[in-house]
C-alpha cells in the first residue's frame, strides 16, 4: 500500500481532513513546517470544533481541529476520558487550529476528550471519541495437559515448564510473574516465570501459600501460609526476588485454608506501602503490617465462614475491598464505616446471590456467579473474576454501569485448549488472574496448569 504524506492542517484543514477520512488504513508520515501557526494567547479561549476520526483503536492517528492550541507540543496536553478513567494521549504536533496525536489505550465504548494548554486553559470535544478494545488470549507457559494431570512439576523454558494446581499469580512487569500453589507436594512452590527470558524457576519450595500481594510499584512482593503459623514471605527485586521471612499473623479459628489471599492499598491510600490486607475465613477482615509486624483486626462477622473464602482485591477509586466467596456463589464489598479503617468495617453482597450457583450475566442484583475465585482490578475499575469448578470463563463487572459479563472463555467446555478470539477461547479450571497495567491480564488455570494472556488493547 502506498506511504502518503499528512500535512498539518492550516489553510487545507478540510480537505486534510477528507484525505484522513478516506484514507484511513494508509500509513502517514507528519511533517513539521516553518510556520508552526499563531502562539497561545491566554486571553482567548481554547475551543475544539472536531476531531477526525470519531472512532477507533489503541495507537489510533487522531487530529483535533479548533483554535487557540498554540504551537508548542510541549505546552499542549490532550486527555480521553470516562468516568473516573483519565488515560493521555501522546502528542505529534500542534499547528495553531490542529492537534495531531496518538490514541492511548482505552475503555471499551466512547471517551470524552480534553485539550489542555499550559496547564491553565482547556477544552472539551463537543462529541464523544468511540475506542473499540482488540482482545485476544493467547499462552504464555506450561506443558499443560499434553504430559497428563500428573502432581510434578519442572523448571525450564516456558514449552518445557510443568506447574501443578497453581492458586495465585502476580504481575511484576515486563511479562514476568510470581506464581503459588498451595495443594499437594508439587504444588506448593514458588514459580518465576520470565518471558524475556524464556524460563521458569522455582524460588522456594515446601509452601503452602495464599495469592501474594505486591506493593504499587511491582518491586515487592507478600505472601503467607495458608494455614497457622501464617508466616508472612518478602520478595524484592533487588533482592532477586528471594524469600525472606518477616514475621507471622497469629493463628485464629480452627482447621485448614484460613487465609486464601493477600492484598495492598495503592500509595495514595497507603503512603508507605506497609499494610498487608486479608480476609480470614472465620468472616474476619485483618490487616498485618510489613515494618511492625503489627496484626489488627477491622471486622468480624462480615461474611459467613467458609474453607477457601478469601480471594480479596483493593479498590481505590472507591476505597473499598472486594471479596470472592465460592460457598456463596458471589462477591463482597467491605467499606469503612468511619474516616480510618481502623474505625470499623461494613460488608454487603455486592454481586451475585447466594440462592443461586449459575453463570448469569446481567446487573449486580441479577448476576450469577457459581465459583468465583481470584480477581483483578484494571486501570478503569472493572473487576475480573475467575470462575471455576468447570465454569470455565471470565466475569467482568463494569465500573461504569455495574453490569456483569463474561468477557473471555467458553461456559462449560474444558477441552482442547483454544487461544484467539476471547469469546472462542477454552479454559480448564481458571483459579486466579492478575493486571499488569498494560492491557494484559494473566490467568492461571488449576487443572490445565498453564498461564494464559489475555490482552484487551
Amino acid at each position: 500500500m502506498k506511504s502518503k504524506k499528512f500535512i498539518p492542517l492550516l489553510a487545507s484543514l478540510f480537505l486534510g481532513m477528507l484525505v484522513f477520512i478516506g484514507c484511513k488504513d494508509e500509513t502517514y508520515v507528519h511533517q513539521q513546517e516553518s510556520d508552526k501557526g499563531t502562539p497561545f494567547n491566554p486571553n482567548l479561549p481554547v475551543e475544539i470544533t472536531g476531531f477526525i476520526p470519531d472512532s477507533g483503536r489503541y495507537s489510533e492517528k487522531v487530529v483535533i481541529s479548533g483554535s487557540n492550541f498554540g504551537n508548542d507540543k510541549e505546552k499542549v496536553k490532550v486527555y480521553f476520558f470516562e468516568g473516573a478513567s483519565v488515560r493521555e494521549a501522546s502528542v505529534v504536533n500542534v499547528n495553531g487550529s490542529s492537534i495531531y496525536c496518538i490514541a492511548p489505550r482505552l475503555p471499551n465504548g466512547n471517551n470524552h476528550l480534553r485539550v489542555v494548554v499550559e496547564d491553565k486553559v482547556e477544552a472539551v470535544a463537543p462529541k464523544k471519541f468511540h475506542y473499540t478494545a482488540s482482545e485476544q488470549v493467547s499462552w504464555v507457559a506450561g506443558v499443560g495437559t499434553r504430559e497428563g494431570l500428573g502432581a510434578f512439576h519442572r523448571d525450564g523454558t516456558l514449552a518445557d515448564a510443568h506447574f501443578h494446581k497453581i492458586a495465585g499469580i502476580v504481575a511484576l512487569g515486563d511479562d514476568r510473574f510470581i506464581t503459588t500453589g498451595s495443594w499437594e507436594s508439587a504444588a506448593n512452590k514458588v514459580r518465576y516465570v520470565s518471558v524475556p527470558e524464556n524460563s521458569v524457576i522455582t524460588l522456594q519450595n515446601g509452601v503452602y501459600l495464599t495469592k501474594p500481594a505486591i506493593n504499587e510499584d511491582r518491586t515487592v512482593v507478600y505472601t503467607t501460609t495458608l494455614n497457622p503459623t501464617h508466616t508472612v514471605y518478602e520478595y524484592r527485586k533487588d533482592n532477586g526476588w528471594m524469600p525472606y521471612r518477616i514475621g507471622e499473623i497469629p493463628a485464629m479459628g480452627s482447621g485448614n485454608d484460613r487465609i486464601q489471599s493477600l492484598t495492598m492499598m495503592d500509595k495514595a491510600h497507603d503512603p508507605l506501602q506497609e499494610w498487608l490486607y486479608f480476609a480470614h475465613k472465620t468472616g474476619r477482615f485483618l490487616r498485618f503490617n510489613v515494618n511492625t509486624q503489627l496484626t489488627e483486626e477491622l471486622g468480624a462477622d462480615l461474611f459467613p465462614a467458609h474453607d477457601f473464602v478469601g480471594y480479596i482485591v483493593y479498590d481505590k477509586f472507591n476505597d473499598c475491598f472486594y471479596l470472592s466467596h465460592h460457598g456463596r456463589y458471589c462477591i463482597y464489598k467491605f467499606s469503612k464505616s468511619g474516616a480510618n479503617w481502623t474505625d470499623g468495617v461494613t460488608s454487603e453482597i455486592f454481586a451475585g446471590s447466594p440462592s443461586q450457583s449459575a453463570v448469569v450475566d446481567g446487573s449486580l442484583t441479577d448476576a450469577r456467579f457459581r465459583d468465583p475465585r481470584g480477581m483483578s482490578l484494571d486501570d478503569y475499575g472493572n473487576l475480573y473474576i475467575c470462575e471455576f469448578n468447570n465454569s470455565n470463563v471470565i466475569r467482568m463487572i463494569s465500573m461504569q454501569d455495574g453490569y456483569v459479563s463474561t468477557v473471555a472463555g467458553t461456559l462449560d467446555t474444558e477441552s482442547p485448549q483454544t487461544n484467539g478470539d476471547p469469546a472462542e477461547a477454552i479454559f480448564l479450571d481458571p483459579r486466579d488472574i492478575c493486571y499488569d497495567g498494560a492491557g494484559n491480564f494473566f490467568i492461571v488455570e488449576w487443572w490445565e496448569a498453564t498461564i494464559r494472556r489475555y490482552a484487551v488493547l
